[in-house]
């Protein structure tokens, strides 16, 4: 009788200890991070890329959660420091936190992009070299059509001295050519078309940089091998439904494909960003 409650007894403190244990299944517990640039208020970020995460979540049973940012140099500082399991960032800005973090670009869109120069339309200027000394209008610093036209008017055939002028957004460098503040603007041929499509016929282009892979969608080595690859194949399935093609759209990750470093944005090591960074307003 003695031996039969000892054993009662012991099995009992078993099931209480187990109960008491955590889940063994940190897999399926642990939340990943998916940062994204602050091109947007962070509130129409949270609305277009709410529907992206809740997918990939319930498509991956994988939990992501998004971390959303005020500021473009807090949003850099966090990937270069590898705060942040995912990533989606500016060409760019991806390669400083690749830098530093190597980050694995997993998808991006198919859609390529290039930096354009342009001037109003009745402009004496022709060619990018005749703006030696004149002031150029770009949304911002760290924006990548501010980096890669001022990369090639810096480092390319006719490379000039110029002034520049950070004007905030796409709207407002058009704004300050039509009204002569800017004797050039610069940003991406796809912000032109898509933000300006009525103010376009008022410029004339007059210098494009090369196309390159836009924004990836990129992941920190510490995230396991399996993880990536199940998001980024759950990313490439979207593009197979009219509602997964909405979703990528609205991020702008239209016609997915997988990413490469050396293929994508292996261009910027030859970019001098400290060079960059010491150009300011006069």
């Amino acid at each position: 009788m003695f031996h039969l409650k000892n054993g009662f007894y012991c099995l009992t403190l078993l099931l209480l200890l187990l109960i008491a244990l955590p889940c063994s299944s940190p897999a399926a517990e642990r939340v990943y991070t998916l940062a994204v640039v602050p091109n947007l208020p962070a509130v129409t970020l949270h609305k277009n890329w709410r529907p992206l995460v809740e997918h990939l979540s319930k498509e991956t049973g994988v939990r992501i959660e998004l971390k959303l940012y005020d500021k473009i140099n807090t949003f850099l500082a966090d990937a270069q420091a590898g705060q942040t399991d995912f990533l989606y960032a500016p060409p760019n800005m991806y390669f400083l936190a690749y830098q530093r973090q190597k980050y694995i670009p997993l998808v991006r869109s198919s859609h390529m992009i290039r930096g354009q120069v342009f001037v109003r339309k009745d402009s004496p200027y022709t060619k990018v070299n005749e703006l030696k000394g004149k002031t150029i209008a770009f949304v911002g610093p760290k924006n990548v059509c501010s980096v890669i036209t001022r990369h090639s008017m810096l480092t390319g055939q006719g490379a000039i001295d110029y002034n520049v002028s950070f004007s905030g957004s796409t709207i407002n460098v058009a704004k300050s050519v039509l009204v002569g503040k800017a004797d050039a603007g610069a940003t991406l041929d796809t912000s032109m078309m898509n933000d300006l499509p009525e103010m376009r016929k008022e410029f004339r282009v007059i210098l494009e940089t090369e196309r390159m892979a836009p924004h990836p969608f990129a992941a920190h080595p510490r995230v396991p091998k399996q993880v990536q690859e199940v998001v980024t194949a759950a990313l490439l399935r979207l593009d197979e439904s009219d509602q997964g093609r909405k979703i990528l759209d609205t991020v702008k990750l239209s016609k997915p494909i997988r990413a490469d470093y050396n293929r994508d944005y292996s261009f910027f090591a030859k970019v001098d960003f400290e060079r960059l960074d010491k150009q300011q307003p006069k």
